[in-house]
């Protein structure tokens, strides 16, 4: 307080999540060999405390005793977290990766999310990381070169749903021999594109 004191800063907006996984215990017949923290309490405890920090993602229980629907900004940032855990000791079950789907109030339309993406990649494989984003109906925003020489990079920005985004990055690493830098941010949420996207091949 006080007659100098300083205007409050505009608050953040956290952004809501887009993707969801499951996260449970280990029931394989090799659970144990791995990690010390393998019940499902661990598991919750670990998930809940994450929250605290980690504001963008949410935790929520399952109708089963032992299994946590965890939802986060992308396929990454759920990776990230599994990583840390499987660091720490903790043995996990994850499910496979799904979009967060919102309807619109407006329209009364199911919306997905869609997320801006740069891929910086040498010129050669152009092609292929092009196919690749078209194939996930992704719109092409911008294409040019940065740098010259031996060190020149095609710098390709597309607008993808993150429903084609699952998976998109081992494929482009492969395909482009491990020289892809692939950045995504969320976009928007816009109208649901109907039928299967192509994600994992």
């Amino acid at each position: 307080g006080g007659a100098n004191a300083a205007d409050p800063l505009p608050p953040i907006a956290v952004e809501t999540p887009t993707v969801r996984m499951t996260f449970g215990v280990n029931k394989s017949p090799l659970s144990g060999r791995e990690g010390k923290f393998l019940t499902s309490r661990m598991i919750r405890d670990r998930l809940y405390k994450e929250t605290d920090r980690n504001v963008a993602m949410e935790v929520a229980e399952t109708d089963s005793a032992d299994r946590y629907e965890v939802s986060g900004r992308g396929q990454l940032h759920l990776t990230v977290l599994i990583e840390s855990m499987r660091r720490e000791g903790f043995e996990l079950e994850v499910g496979p990766p799904s979009v967060i789907y919102k309807t619109n109030s407006e329209t009364g339309k199911e919306e997905e999310p869609w997320e801006s993406v740069e891929v910086r990649v040498p010129e050669e494989y152009n092609g292929s990381v092009i196919d690749m984003l078209n194939v996930r109906k992704g719109e092409m925003i911008d294409m040019g070169m940065e740098g010259d020489g031996a060190e020149a990079y095609s710098v390709i920005s597309y607008r993808v749903p993150t429903r084609g985004m699952l998976g998109l990055r081992s494929n482009l690493l492969s395909a482009t021999r491990g020289t892809a830098l692939i950045d995504s941010v969320f976009d928007s949420y816009r109208e649901r594109i109907p039928g299967d996207l192509q994600a994992r091949e």
